[in-house]
């Protein structure tokens, strides 16, 4: 499956994580233009997108808690940001557009508010706001009178003052991006009223790419090199160990970035590196944070979706090796890290959940995955394949945790888009309701002919359903529902099309009209079967007693082959010590000689009827072969008759 998994690098000594992982989801309501900051082992989303609301996270034990309310009152489009254990709000606008002056300061480790001497300027919507030493630099920004302000301003800390300072060079702006590295300010990007440096020249809204540095020892600005990606606007920002860096957004059409992209500015050779960009979609007016060595990033609005929805998921970055495990005993140490992050792993293995040697105990991932390739494994069978792995693998998104979703139960054509290259079964999924129902499960093919369904009764709640479909091989099947009203859970966003199962199954996209790439539709942690078609063998079990392997293994093709083959050599040897008569027989036999007991087969190796005495009563029998098997101690004799019904 084609899937983002944690991947590790395992190099002697040295353990760093390069990738992003998924940490425990937002747990209130979403929302865009969230102001985040870190102090210690904690960090705090407060306000965005016309919410008084304050959250506080724990990342020792990666949970949430409510706090009070910020005091200034409901704001959206505010900015804030914390100097050691103190953080400083203002700006925005709240619900009824107003864009109040006021600025205050949080008090993290006491969780108290102080008003603070207000802004003096104009108003105004997503600013940058960047702190440098004991300085915080305010500018840019949009209101009611301005698509692209300017100016910009120093907060001091100190005397609770401000001072106007000289306007930042080219263009007025709002939504840029920003970070503070040593004693400098930087400041760039964002959209502003007229075209500029970067602008689509295809599109009427102006998107820039200029960035530029603030020197406030002699308030200068300087320009910097030129950035080697599109323009953009509205992602996230911040600093650490020296280096600045910029996060998702839209592009220079105003449209979401084609790709989540992740860039790193170092200051010394003023240039710029991509790194890994984060799971799903660019977001819009996202926020981050950084606690240790990690970036977290989080929230903001998913306008790859319609409508727009508010992710919840949460991911975090390790950005350096100076944090990290430190114990030596464990599988991950860090000879580079000096301060322990608590990601000691002790037992290594496979950590991808698709793979057929999946270890779930296994917190560190060894790099011995081995992918599953879904076939007959069976060398025998009429469709082996030599490259198969395995008869079972699990396949699609795992759970619901990836994107924003909700329950589904308007559209009984919803469905799952899917391509076979062999036929197989789906066995079974876990499905999430969200009332008891009774609903039909089905697949049909490329036109809407129903392949097989199965109608079933839900409870609320997630449960794994057995279904048990016969997919044929063939193209855009679709995997979905036939009732309307279902009230199934179906994802919205995060999607990864295509999913790759046991290279035998593909899920391509979704029937969604609106974004079929985005909408993943009720079908979870799916079991795939292949079945093996084997031919009809047989194999001696014992004297007169043929089974069938069931893989096409056995030493005859037939059962009258196997049934005359297993018993033939013994009447030839044994036979001797037994006689039976009259044969051909019709109503009766009579064994003569010493047995304990005698037990009448078919010529099918099928158990007749027994019998402890010398004559056996046969009336029942239709006319055919027989063989007749006396058993003494460990010894049994086969001997055959006839039986017949003529006059």
């Amino acid at each position: 499956m084609k899937k983002l998994l944690f991947l590790f690098i395992l190099i002697p000594f040295l353990c760093v994580s390069q990738t992003w992982e998924h940490v425990n989801n937002f747990p209130f309501e979403g929302v865009h233009h969230p102001v985040t900051f870190s102090y210690g082992d904690d960090a705090y989303v407060i306000t965005g997108s016309n919410t008084d609301k304050v959250y506080k996270y724990d990342s020792s034990t990666d949970s949430w808690t409510q706090l009070n309310p910020f005091p200034g009152g409901i704001r959206g489009f505010a900015y804030g940001v914390a100097i050691g254990s103190k953080a400083y709000i203002g700006f925005g606008s709240d619900s009824n557009s107003v864009h109040p002056n006021d600025w205050w300061e949080y008090d993290m480790p006491n969780n108290s508010w102080t008003q603070l001497a207000s802004f003096p300027g104009a108003g105004r919507d997503h600013p940058a706001m960047v702190n440098v030493g004991d300085k915080i630099f305010v500018g840019c920004g949009s209101n009611a009178s301005s698509y692209g302000l300017s100016d910009w301003w120093e907060y001091d800390i100190t005397n609770n003052i401000w001072l106007q300072k000289t306007d930042i060079p080219g263009n007025g702006r709002h939504h840029p991006y920003y970070f503070g590295i040593g004693n400098y300010a930087y400041v760039g990007f964002g959209h502003g009223s007229v075209s500029g440096p970067g602008s689509n020249p295809n599109s009427t809204l102006f998107i820039y790419n200029d960035f530029y540095r603030y020197d406030p020892s002699n308030d200068s600005w300087q320009l910097m090199s030129q950035f080697p990606s599109q323009a953009r606007v509205a992602g996230t920002q911040f600093s650490y160990q020296g280096k600045g860096y910029i996060l998702s957004g839209d592009g220079d059409n105003h449209y979401p970035l084609g790709v989540s992209e992740f860039w790193e500015y170092d200051p010394v050779s003023d240039s710029w590196v991509q790194l890994p960009p984060h799971p799903g979609n660019s977001i819009w007016a996202p926020g981050s944070f950084v606690i240790g060595c990690n970036v977290y990033f989080l929230l903001g609005n998913n306008k790859w979706t319609y409508p727009f929805t508010f992710p919840k998921n949460i991911y975090k970055y390790r950005l350096g090796t100076d944090c990290g495990c430190t114990d030596p005993v464990a599988v991950n140490y860090s000879n580079q890290a000096i301060q322990d992050d608590g990601s000691c792993c002790y037992i290594s293995g496979c950590t991808d959940p698709y793979s057929i040697n999946y270890d779930s105990t296994a917190c560190f991932d060894n790099g011995s995955c081995v992918p599953a390739v879904l076939g007959c494994n069976n060398p025998n069978a009429i469709n082996f394949n030599p490259n198969a792995n395995t008869l079972e693998t699990r396949g699609g998104e795992l759970d619901t945790s990836f994107g924003l979703g909700g329950f589904f139960g308007v559209n009984s054509s919803a469905a799952l888009i899917l391509d076979a290259n062999e036929d197989c079964v789906l066995k079974s999924a876990v499905f999430y309701a969200q009332f008891p129902n009774s609903i039909k499960f089905e697949i049909r093919d490329s036109i809407g002919n129903i392949i097989d369904d199965t109608t079933l009764n839900v409870v609320s709640g997630k449960q794994r359903l057995t279904l048990n479909f016969e997919i044929p091989a063939g193209q855009s099947m679709r995997l979905g529902i036939g009732t309307t009203g279902s009230f199934l859970y179906r994802n919205s966003a995060n999607t990864s099309y295509p999913y790759d199962i046991g290279d035998l199954i593909t899920i391509k996209t979704s029937t969604s009209n609106w974004w079929p790439n985005q909408f993943y539709y009720f079908y979870y942690d799916m079991i795939f079967q292949k079945k093996c078609n084997v031919t009809e063998s047989y194999n001696c079990i014992s004297v007169g007693n043929c089974q069938d392997p069931g893989d096409g293994s056995g030493q005859y093709t037939s059962l009258s082959q196997c049934v005359t083959s297993c018993v033939s050599t013994n009447i030839s040897e044994l036979n001797k010590e037994i006689n039976v008569y009259p044969n051909p027989a019709n109503n009766f036999i009579n064994l003569e000689g010493v047995f304990d007991e005698a037990v009448i087969y078919n010529i099918f190796g099928k158990r007749i009827l027994s019998s402890k005495n010398s004559k056996i009563d046969i009336s029942q029998l239709s006319q055919g072969i027989y063989f007749v098997k006396t058993i003494k101690e460990d010894k049994n004799i086969i001997t055959q008759f006839v039986v017949s019904k003529g006059n």
